[in-house]
């Protein structure tokens, strides 16, 4: 009778050996990948609506100008993971500009993203506004 109990027993009884070892082996391994997930840094490109700001009086857009530009980000991966993707968005401020083609380079400063998160890239990383005197 004594070798049926020590059979039942056998499957279960490598998983109760050593549990406290066990034990300690599965804190480390989640605490290993809590460390590794909330310090590793990536790169996330996303696409960023361009507002246009202080437009001259007296002059108007006129032409293509672009709607949106694609700006690559950097930070924590979990940082990067929470961002919202409608909180990125490059301001640009017209203020003296004159009639004619403007040039305008894009600036890191100009992109607004959440705390923790930084700009490394704008692609493209100049746009071209028309302003004219409206008829």
């Amino acid at each position: 009778m004594s070798d049926v109990s020590e059979s039942a027993a056998g499957p279960l009884s490598w998983l109760f050996h050593n549990w406290h070892l066990k034990l300690a082996a599965l804190g480390l391994a989640l605490a290993l990948w809590i460390f590794v997930m909330t310090s590793e840094k990536a790169d996330m490109v996303v696409p960023a609506p361009v507002e246009l700001d202080s437009t001259p009086a007296g002059l108007t857009i006129v032409g293509d100008r672009p709607e949106s530009v694609d700006v690559q980000l950097h930070g924590l991966r979990t940082t990067l993971a929470r961002v919202p993707l409608d909180q990125v968005r490059v301001r640009l401020s017209l203020a003296g500009a004159r009639a004619g083609e403007t040039v305008i380079r894009l600036l890191p400063e100009q992109v607004a993203v959440p705390p923790g998160v930084a700009v490394t890239r704008i692609t493209p990383s100049r746009i071209r506004i028309l302003l004219e005197v409206p008829r």
